[in-house]
């Protein structure tokens, strides 16, 4: 019995192979030479061509991997701390024929600190998945909630904490916890929500740009362990002009229990010189009654490679850090 050879094509690769050893590859083209094809070759030829046709609608993935990492001293007003932190995410993602895009990532995370390693293992290394289509995206896993992006920017290395004052009120996590992220995207504005399918957490947003104005506007219940949860409603500003960038945000809390309210807001300023960024920053938390305040700056020494510190007085302490930051 002759045998046919069959070549399949990838790209501007060949690969030359007996037709009884096919594979399926997408997108592949069968070219036969002018041999006859009889008996057992046609069956194997048509199983072949059979799986070559119901995989040449498969995207080739893209695979990425991405990582940052940063090593420096902090001060908490008592203690000095030497430390580092690393983060490699791993990404797919691919497009099929249609234009639905999907994905997954994970985070790979650790650090030192106080001669002793952590490796991230709570959130199961952050997995995410993503289906994406006409500007509508929706996102399983450690997903953050819709009202995450509000607030203002922290001060200093790793973070001196004046954000976290007016943003989570007396220390709680008032923007709750969220497993399902869907988002919607049409020009400038983009909507979002969230819900924690493992509680009662549910967030709201919606964001803007109109010139070098951004604004948002979000409301989410949170799950404290109280007897109900605490309503928050968010708004956020922004405005950029040259090398200057300005922000703030308001919070308004309300406990249903006990009828309690608070008010929080925060101040951002920045100002960009060449490689060199100079911030500062206020933040106020009403439920508390206490404040936060600092400056800090950051130099971009090319290639991923930076410094950054910042000194801050937080909640009535004087807190500071500097180190190196690095991303790859």
């Amino acid at each position: 019995m002759r045998r046919m050879s069959v070549r399949l094509l990838i790209g501007n690769a060949e690969a030359a192979s007996e037709c009884h050893a096919s594979v399926p590859v997408p997108h592949a083209q069968i070219r036969l030479g002018a041999q006859q094809v009889t008996g057992q070759t046609t069956k194997t030829l048509l199983l072949a061509s059979s799986a070559l046709v119901m995989t040449a609608g498969v995207a080739a993935a893209d695979i990425s991997l991405s990582g940052s990492a940063n090593m420096g001293l902090s001060y908490d007003g008592t203690d000095t701390t030497v430390s580092n932190e690393i983060d490699f995410g791993i990404n797919a993602s691919a497009t099929t024929d249609s234009g639905i895009e999907f994905g997954a990532s994970i985070d790979l995370d650790a650090a030192w600190a106080k001669s002793a390693s952590d490796q991230d293992s709570g959130d199961s290394f952050d997995p995410e998945v993503y289906i994406s289509a006409g500007g509508l995206t929706l996102t399983v896993g450690a997903v953050d909630p819709a009202t995450d992006p509000f607030g203002i920017g922290d001060i200093g290395f790793l973070g001196l904490g004046v954000d976290d004052i007016g943003e989570k009120m007396a220390g709680f996590g008032v923007k709750g916890d969220a497993d399902v992220l869907v988002e919607y995207t049409m020009g400038d504005y983009s909507f979002a929500a969230s819900t924690d399918t493992s509680g009662t957490d549910f967030a709201l947003a919606v964001f803007g740009t109109v010139g070098d104005l951004s604004f948002g506007i979000g409301y989410n219940e949170a799950d404290l362990g109280m007897p109900a949860s605490l309503e928050l409603t968010w708004v956020d500003l922004s405005y950029t002009s040259g090398a200057y960038t300005v922000g703030a945000f308001y919070a308004h809390g309300l406990a249903p229990w006990s009828g309690a309210t608070t008010d929080d807001y925060g101040l951002e300023g920045s100002y960009a010189a060449g490689d060199l960024t100079i911030s500062v920053a206020y933040a106020y938390d009403d439920l508390s009654g206490t404040d936060a305040y600092g400056i800090g700056a950051a130099y971009d020494l090319g290639s991923g490679l930076g410094v950054a510190g910042g000194v801050a007085e937080v909640a009535g302490t004087t807190v500071a850090d500097f180190g190196v930051t690095m991303s790859f």
